[in-house]
């Protein structure tokens, strides 16, 4: 079921990435299914020993995205014939996505950490 649900986030990312240049209302709907379906992703499947690795990948996608480092979106804004808009947009969405999800893994994470602890 996972599975499923990540494709369909990928997909709600990608035409919320596309709405973002055409109708912000549709662009906020998708982008609160995207964070709804990324905690939940992150909550059933990113726990446990694999949350390092989210973690790591979400961080990454993070420095490639910000403005000082690699500034991915504003380059792929930059592709001609009205594309850019676009491919800016859906970049932005997927980040996003991966983002929930290892940030819900990680306190999964910690949590299950916390109460093997204390029991």
């Amino acid at each position: 079921m996972e599975k499923r649900l990540f494709l369909t986030a990928v997909a709600i990312a990608v035409i919320g990435g596309i709405a973002d240049t055409l109708s912000p209302d549709l662009a906020n709907i998708a982008a609160l299914l995207v964070t709804g379906a990324g905690a939940w992703i992150g909550w059933n499947c990113a726990g446990g020993d694999s949350s390092k690795d989210y973690a790591m990948g979400a961080a990454f996608l993070v420095f490639l995205n910000a403005p000082g480092w690699g500034n991915a979106s504003a380059k792929l804004g930059e592709i001609p014939y009205g594309l850019g808009g676009y491919a800016s947009g859906i970049f932005s969405s997927l980040a996003g996505l991966i983002v929930v999800i290892a940030a819900v893994g990680l306190l999964k994470n910690l949590m299950d950490r916390a109460q093997r602890s204390t029991g």
